[in-house]
């Protein structure tokens, strides 16, 4: 029952933040192409953003978000820049970033971590709805006639009809548990081109590069792409500017202590660069990283006092403020943010 509570708070929250952007992309989605250095680029699509170089033999682009944006982005980089896109290069597995890669199939290579490949996998056919744990076993749940399936008709208005076709893997408009245990991961190409550690990419004398950013909690399979010459660097996720953690307080991953290591590992490399490009939130830099890590410190000091106040679970997810990032966005995520780093602290 804990873990079902705890999935069911985590799928909510993931349902709202899909249907919210679902709503923004149906009524004029804001999609803007801004310049930050040199040749690279940040490109955003509501709340998403990627970022691009521009070289002479053709673009190196993230993560393509999703399908409509990428079809977008295609025709504006052939108006502006007159050059396909060579490499897609994911920051990680998550449908919301690394969807719609396959627009570019005809020109482009696609590059993520090697652990992008079993994280994308079918698990068995022979996989059950009971099957399903975690921050999905509230789909599984809307089985309501016991057929081993959810169909549409279940799942109703509880996932959005693209959510309900980026699971449904074989197209027979029935969610089995092979498809819900793996996510709704439909709409993302695979990459051809995988690293264990660190890879350069090079074209028209300029390069890229990704470096696996270790086990910590948001994915196993996180890339740090960086635009070296042009003193920019691009992070997803695991680290956002101005705006609290989302789905990162996903604590059933658990790996608190390594999810900080990176953010702190990730600061001390971004002395080096300019720029900090997000997937999420504005343009920043690493004093933006070591904001961010104050917020976190700040959260763990409030909670871990809670608990040797003896205050309950509900009491402190009413009781915590954090005034210094009241102006933050997602500051009314706060008692979700509690939530998750007690269980860091006590699970």
């Amino acid at each position: 029952m804990k873990n079902l509570c705890h999935s069911i708070l985590i799928f909510v929250g993931l349902c709202l933040f899909f249907l919210v952007n679902t709503a923004s992309a149906q009524n004029a989605p804001q999609r803007v192409i801004s310049h930050i250095a040199g040749d690279v680029y940040r490109a955003q699509n509501n709340n998403h953003n990627t970022a691009f170089m521009v070289t002479s033999e053709g673009i190196i682009l993230g993560d393509p978000l999703n399908a409509e944006f990428a079809e977008w982005l295609k025709t504006e980089l052939d108006t502006r820049f007159g050059l396909p896109v060579r490499y897609v290069v994911y920051s990680h597995n998550h449908w919301d970033h690394a969807s719609g890669g396959a627009v570019f199939a005809d020109t482009a290579q696609y590059v993520g971590h090697a652990n992008m490949l079993k994280n994308l996998a079918m698990p068995p056919e022979s996989t059950t709805l009971s099957n399903v744990i975690g921050q999905y076993a509230p789909v599984a749940a809307l089985d309501s006639n016991g057929d081993g399936f959810v169909d549409q008709s279940e799942a109703g208005d509880s996932i959005s009809q693209l959510q309900f076709d980026a699971f449904d893997e074989n197209g027979d408009r029935l969610l089995n548990g092979a498809e819900i245990v793996r996510g709704p991961l439909s709409f993302v190409q695979p990459p051809n081109i995988t690293y264990t550690e660190h890879l350069k990419i090079e074209l028209g004398g300029k390069q890229v590069t990704a470096t696996w950013v270790g086990e910590m909690n948001h994915s196993d399979d996180v890339s740090r792409i960086s635009f070296p010459e042009d003193s920019v660097m691009f992070l997803v996720d695991y680290i956002t500017f101005g705006r609290l953690p989302f789905r990162e307080m996903d604590f059933e991953n658990g790996m608190y202590p390594e999810w900080m290591a990176a953010i702190e590992s990730t600061e001390v490399i971004a002395r080096d660069y300019e720029y900090v490009t997000t997937g999420h939130g504005p343009l920043g830099n690493a004093d933006s990283i070591a904001e961010l890590r104050g917020y976190f410190q700040q959260l763990e000091d409030a909670v871990s006092q809670a608990i040797d106040d003896g205050q309950s679970l509900e009491e402190m997810r009413t009781s915590i403020e954090i005034p210094d990032f009241a102006h933050w966005a997602g500051y009314n995520w706060l008692n979700e943010n509690v939530l998750g780093m007690y269980h860091f602290l006590t699970d």
